[in-house]
């Protein structure tokens, strides 16, 4: 069947039905079709892609470094997340004979900038985009729990007892080393005894606990290799009703697996998470749930997850939580007027290990004072219960300013911007990185448009705002040296204030000057791509500053917590390896860059 003209063919692909007639003729005279034999890579990974593609025939498949997370067939695009990042983060390859269609990226970038609703398209497919690899990842993760091997977690070493052994004696040793079974050793043959047998053999049946171990334990071991499958050892152990298999590797005992472990592992997942949060009934079930949430950090990382992805989990664990904890504290008079939000980094989707509480309530109208207080009381407390510590600015929903009704806020907001201080910049950058998480989203909706509406009447007050970005100075000086403080054992350098904080606050002023609406940072510089300072060459070398300090600090946060310390946001480049010390210098630069360009872009220099 022969291929459709490009005119007539891109007429019934979104978003090219959003042109009018003159930029529809320029898309047509510059496509080009491309032919690609079945398993021939179409655009590699960490290329710059040099068109906006759109299959015309056949399929192509998008894989990461682990395998295929997406399929596009005729009339779809790939990959405007990478024209606009500067390079793909992942391989585009023909799965059998297609074609298709190649638009130039300059015209790409130049129909974003002047078409807002072929931009929009793109960024909320992108936003779709990274949902669908966030799915993917979960259900790897939930793969990899039961594909993983017996032995690459941490086994129970045996504990080998004679047959002799008494049922005191027996428990005596499990509880000194802190074990359910013991192996008892009679000759050539190897059995065991385990605190179940204790219960049913002392307490059940009434034997004396002088009673030996040998003439009551199971000799008909039940065993498994290390290198089998977990799954397998699910199966098993479902299979027989048991608790305890002793893994071998070859003919020796090298470990006891327990059911306890196996859950210990199922806990770590956050399809797990998320379903122990959903029927949570108790505030311990709810607890249980938090507290594996930081396991789950930990365990994604190892395996070489980004913290992008690793925060969108997060996002949705704790957002279904806070939702879950309002469910039950506040009263139905209480939430049926109220929009429950979330702030700070917890708003933006870039919470990882927690932080402290960023939290409000806004009401369509006055709620009961009585009850309101007392949900919000109960709220934040029932967070800290959870391990979420409070804010030490106060922006919690037990403090009156963040949980009244709109009408408060937004008068509030007009006042801010007649009497701005240092204080009211904090709170309206608060509010631009809102989320909701239960009840009524057009109660945001409507404080964020008043911000953005009087920041358009008053666009100088904007430079005062972005002017933040130079509060903390960036810790690289001349020679690319890194400027840390004295710290025994290492000089350090705060990460956040120094690369981090940066661009995420000018990226957020940036947000505000083009009435840019998404909350996540990534995200915002994707919807920025092409207009002020972010060319293309700009937002790659952003995204990639910002994502691997992200991993610094997280790799940080998670030593810190195996540690039992107080995860921070400092780094030590001293323990960094040299290359990624170099690539934290690069990073470093980009911030430096970045902030003159922000200081050109807003005049700091001009405002006191």
């Amino acid at each position: 069947m022969p291929l459709r003209e490009p005119s007539s063919f891109i007429a019934d692909v979104a978003p090219f039905d959003r042109l009018d007639e003159a930029e529809s003729q320029r898309v047509s005279e510059a496509l080009t079709p491309s032919h690609y034999a079945g398993g021939t890579t179409v655009l590699s990974r960490w290329q710059s892609p040099p068109y906006l593609f759109i299959v015309a025939e056949g399929a192509v498949e998008e894989q990461d470094a682990t395998g295929a997370v997406a399929s596009y067939g005729p009339g779809q695009l790939f990959d405007a997340r990478g024209l606009l990042h500067g390079r793909s983060e992942n391989q585009f390859v023909a799965r059998g004979n297609c074609t298709c269609l190649l638009l130039p990226a300059q015209l790409f970038a130049a129909l974003a900038r002047s078409n807002p609703g072929f931009r929009s398209f793109f960024q909320e497919q992108i936003s779709r985009s990274l949902d669908l690899q966030v799915a993917v990842q979960q259900q790897r993760e939930a793969a990899s729990l039961l594909t993983g091997r017996v032995g690459e977690g941490r086994l129970h070493p045996p504990l080998f007892v004679g047959p002799e052994t008494t049922i005191r004696d027996a428990v005596g040793q499990m509880r000194d080393m802190a074990a359910t079974a013991v192996l008892v050793r009679e000759g050539d043959r190897v059995g065991i005894f385990t605190e179940r047998d204790v219960r049913e053999k002392q307490l059940l049946m009434g034997m004396p606990e002088t009673t030996p171990i040998g003439d009551i334990a199971r000799f008909e071991l039940l065993t498994i290799d290390a290198e089998d499958l977990i799954l397998n050892a699910l199966v098993i152990m479902t299979k027989y009703s048991i608790r305890h298999l002793v893994v071998v590797r070859g003919k020796e005992i090298v470990g006891i697996f327990e059911q306890a472990d196996l859950l210990r592992r199922l806990s770590s997942s956050s399809l797990v998470i998320a379903s122990q949060v959903e029927r949570a009934g108790a505030a311990e079930e709810l607890k249980d749930a938090s507290d594996a949430i930081p396991r789950m950090i930990k365990s994604l990382f190892e395996r070489g997850v980004k913290p992008r992805y690793i925060a969108r989990l997060v996002t949705d664990l704790n957002r279904k939580l806070f939702r879950r904890v309002f469910e039950q504290v506040a009263p139905a008079e209480v939430r049926d007027l109220a929009c429950l939000i979330v702030m700070g980094s917890e708003g933006r989707g870039e919470q990882l290990l927690r932080t402290d509480q960023d939290n409000g309530l806004i009401y369509r109208s006055p709620p009961p004072a009585e009850a309101a207080a007392l949900a919000g009381r109960r709220f934040t407390e029932a967070l800290l219960e959870l391990g979420y510590p409070p804010c030490p600015g106060n922006v919690m929903v037990s403090n009156p300013q963040w949980a009244k009704p709109l009408a408060d806020y937004q008068q509030e907001i007009r006042q801010w911007f007649q009497q701005p201080t240092g204080d009211t910049f904090l709170n309206l950058a608060i509010l631009l990185d809102a989320n909701t998480v239960a009840g009524d989203d057009s109660l945001l909706s409507a404080v964020k448009a008043r911000v953005f509406n009087l920041f358009h009447d008053r666009m100088s007050l904007l430079s005062h705002f972005a002017k933040a970005v130079q509060a903390f100075p960036t810790p690289i000086g001349f020679f690319n040296r890194l400027h840390v403080d004295s710290s025994p054992g290492g000089g350090r350098l705060d990460i956040k204030k120094g690369g981090i904080f940066p661009i995420v606050h000018g990226v957020r002023s940036l947000a505000v000057e083009y009435r840019v609406e998404e909350t996540n940072t990534i995200g915002r510089i994707q919807a920025l791509a092409g207009r002020g300072p972010f060319d293309e060459q700009t937002t790659a070398d952003i995204i990639e500053a910002f994502e691997f300090m992200s991993m610094l600090r997280l790799r940080s946060q998670l030593e810190a917590w195996d540690r039992g310390e107080v995860a921070d946001t400092m780094v030590v480049p001293g323990r960094l390896s040299r290359l990624d010390r170099n690539l934290l210098k690069d990073s470093l630069k980009i911030v430096k860059h970045f902030k003159q360009d922000l200081v050109y872009h807003f005049r700091l220099n001009m405002i006191s």
